[in-house]
């Protein structure tokens, strides 16, 4: 069993030292590989090795630091197999060591195995037998800040782990509350009981830590950080308002977009002012062009003047500096570009006293619609019209050709009149006067 030699007069420096130190090898088969404190649990000794045969005795030394102090030795019967097996694993102690004094520790081995080979390694390996400080508790008052409510409060426990395993709080020491991985946003010292409460103060989102630094007055407790906290912002909502010059022109005019920026309030909505932004316009999100960009006036407002040449409506788009605003997009109202319609010719002239054939062409400049319909119209005075007839305009090598034949015994005038809707011109041809 463990034998506790002497108490350590003076504590090492701290420093967590899991480094395996290489051993020499007396024979070609007994070796130990490496010799330290298990990570996560500093009071645990761990020691690997392998050989040719079953690995029968280990007798492991813990020398203080710099002396030749022997504070306790262990024996194969204070070790478990922790992985592998007997003559290739890693054992650790069954317990946490109990030693009078925190500090670093070198570790002698002897060694035999079952073919009677012995090794004998002097400093075979390091126990970092210090305290590993640690934050189990680490909350704040809110999770979000706002425009008019920045400030929150943090809470926790700083404790550290001893190496017996034994949890102690940690009176009296100084933790520093840190935004975003740099900024120290407050510095606090735990009391009695190891807890602190510091105030915050943000402008922005930030992730919080608890850091507890290497203190030398504790040279044998580590530093420490607590868990991430995310704080996050309730931004202020915003909104436009818009409003196109109108909602149908035809292609190549202007159509002007006036708009104007808000921010919600506890008074209602308010002009946001100085917020610049960008313009596009397009039939969809995924085709559009660069209108340009905008910055809003005092009141909110900004405008600016696009000439169309296909349908569709603004977007609008702004990032705020200000991280308590959020950003926003909108989009405008649809606007109808008309496209052009033009005739080649029409006549118009009587078959017999009760029958007028009439007929023409028809040209669509940009593009052309699946399917044109023609009204074919009359007016006795070439001022109030009638549609008599409907036809299909069908391409004939000369234009999009139509025709018709409408009962009409007065005599007056005669018109094709095409109907472009939300996509084309409406757009009737010159008329043409025909007699009895």
């Amino acid at each position: 069993m463990a034998r506790i030699r002497a108490a350590l007069t003076t504590a090492a420096a701290a420093a967590l030292l899991c480094v395996s130190t290489p051993a020499a090898h007396a024979s070609d088969q007994l070796a130990i590989t490496y010799v330290s404190s298990v990570n996560d649990d500093l009071g645990t000794l761990l020691v690997r090795a392998h050989s040719g045969s079953d690995i029968t005795a280990i007798t492991a030394h813990l020398i203080a630091e710099g002396t030749d102090h022997e504070v306790a030795t262990l024996n194969l019967d204070d070790f478990t197999l922790h992985d592998g097996n007997a003559h290739d694993g890693t054992w650790f102690t069954k317990q946490p060591l109990q030693l009078p004094e925190l500090g670093t520790y070198r570790v002698d081995v002897d060694m035999t195995d079952a073919d009677g080979d012995h090794i004998s390694q002097a400093w075979a390996g390091t126990l970092s037998y210090i305290a590993v400080p640690q934050f189990p508790e680490f909350t704040a008052d809110r999770t979000n800040i706002d425009n008019e409510h920045r400030d929150l409060t943090v809470t926790g426990v700083l404790k550290a782990k001893l190496p017996n395993r034994d949890l102690v709080a940690m009176p009296h020491r100084t933790v520093d509350i840190v935004a975003d991985y740099f900024d120290t946003a407050a510095s606090v010292t735990t009391d009695d009981q190891g807890r602190f409460t510091a105030p915050v103060h943000l402008d922005n989102a930030a992730t919080l830590q608890a850091n507890y630094y290497y203190d030398y007055t504790l040279p044998n407790y580590i530093g420490a950080q607590s868990q991430e906290m995310q704080v996050g912002i309730n931004q202020i909502p915003t909104r436009y308002i818009l409003q196109t010059s109108t909602q149908r022109i035809n292609r190549g005019e202007s159509v002007t977009l006036t708009g104007r920026l808000e921010k919600q309030t506890v008074d209602g909505w308010e002009p946001l002012a100085g917020v610049s932004g960008g313009i596009l316009y397009g039939p969809n999100h995924d085709v559009y062009t660069q209108v340009g960009g905008f910055t809003t006036a005092a009141d909110g407002t900004f405008s600016t003047v696009y000439t169309a040449y296909e349908s569709g409506f603004f977007q609008l788009a702004h990032h705020s500096e200000d991280p308590f605003i959020s950003d926003g997009r909108a989009d405008s109202s649809l606007v109808y570009v008309l496209q052009p319609v033009t005739y080649r010719d029409f006549t118009a002239s009587r078959s017999d006293h009760q029958t007028v054939h009439a007929e023409g062409h028809m040209d669509f400049p940009n593009a052309e619609p699946a399917t044109i319909h023609v009204a074919i119209q009359y007016s006795p005075d070439g001022k109030s019209w009638t549609t008599l007839t409907r036809v299909v305009a069908l391409w004939d090598g000369m234009g999009n050709g139509f025709s018709a034949d409408v009962t009409m015994k007065r005599p007056g005038y005669f018109r094709a009149y095409y109907e472009g809707g939300d996509s084309y011109q409406s757009v009737g041809s010159d008329s043409v006067h025909v007699g009895r």
